[in-house]
């Protein structure tokens, strides 16, 4: 029985240790934005937070005079809409970059 050789230094694997905390993911229900800069009309009737998970989205409610920047991990709360036909919103992504949304239901 021939003894236990050791590798050189050079080809022995480093273990890194595993993130303590890893965020979730978009989901199958995420809306991926066009990365030609056109804006997508969504509707949604009832109340949400809508999360952006990659690139910087420009989300905007129709009739409403406020525009929303937002960047990856931050959230815009939509409360319930006024009437059953729900919140219209406009969302276009920022340049060329993939911007990922996902309607979540409130806390």
């Amino acid at each position: 029985m021939q003894p236990l050789r050791l590798l050189p230094p050079l080809f022995r694997p480093r273990l890194t240790p595993a993130p303590a905390f890893v965020p979730p993911g978009p989901g199958p229900d995420a809306i991926v934005l066009p990365t030609d800069g056109r804006s997508v009309t969504l509707r949604l009737r009832r109340p949400v937070r809508v999360r952006v998970f990659g690139g910087r989205a420009w989300i905007t409610r129709a009739g409403s005079l406020d525009d929303h920047w937002l960047a990856p991990g931050q959230v815009l709360e939509l409360p319930e809409p006024p009437t059953w036909f729900g919140w219209r919103i406009f969302a276009s992504g920022e340049g060329a970059s993939l911007v990922t949304l996902r309607a979540e239901p409130p806390i």
